[in-house]
C-alpha cells in the first residue's frame, strides 16, 4: 500500500462528491423537494435533493443542495438553470461549498474583535499626572460623577417620561 493511500483515496473521494453537488439559491418557499427533484432530473440522475428548512418554523429556508451521480450532470444543469426562472423566482445555482464551521466561533454577528494587547499602567507615584483617574478626570474638565456638563439631567430621558 502506498504512502498516504487514504489521504488521496478519501481525498478524491470528497472532491469528487464535492464537484456533484449544486447549491440553488432564491428558491419559491412552496416548492417542495419533488419538484426541484423532477426540475434537475432532465439534465441527469439526481442522487438527492434536499430543501433546507427553518427548525423553528418549518418552513423553506428558500434555498437547497441538490446532488447528480455524475460530476458531468451537475454541470450541465448548473450552466442550463443558472438564472432561469421557477416558480416566479429567477434561480441562483452554484457549486455546493463544504460547511466550514470554527470551534466556537459565532456564525454571524458577533461582538467585534478584541481591541488590545499590553497596555503599561501608568502609575508613576509623583507628580506628573495620570496616576489616578480622578486626577484625569479633572485635567479634562469633568468633575464629579453628578456633573454632566451640557448633557442636561440624565434622569429626564426616554423610559421616564
Amino acid at each position: 500500500m502506498a504512502p498516504g493511500f487514504f489521504g488521496v483515496f478519501f481525498g478524491e473521494f470528497s472532491m469528487n462528491q464535492q464537484n456533484q453537488k449544486l447549491y440553488v439559491g432564491n428558491l419559491n418557499f412552496d416548492a417542495n423537494e419533488e419538484q426541484v427533484r423532477e426540475l434537475f432530473g432532465t439534465y441527469g440522475k439526481v442522487a438527492e435533493a434536499k430543501i433546507v428548512m427553518d427548525r423553528f418554523t418549518g418552513r423553506s429556508r428558500g434555498f437547497a443542495f441538490v446532488r447528480f451521480e455524475t460530476a458531468e450532470d451537475a454541470g450541465k444543469a448548473k450552466e442550463a438553470l443558472n438564472g432561469q426562472p421557477f416558480q416566479g423566482k429567477t434561480l441562483v445555482i452554484d457549486w455546493a461549498r463544504t460547511e466550514q464551521r470554527d470551534g466556537g466561533a459565532p456564525r454571524s454577528g458577533g461582538m467585534g474583535g478584541g481591541g488590545g494587547g499590553f497596555k503599561p499602567r501608568r502609575d508613576f507615584g509623583d507628580d506628573r499626572g495620570g496616576g489616578g483617574r480622578g486626577e484625569r478626570r479633572e485635567y479634562r474638565g469633568g468633575g464629579d460623577r453628578g456633573d454632566r456638563g451640557d448633557r442636561g439631567n440624565r434622569s429626564d430621558n426616554y423610559y421616564n417620561r
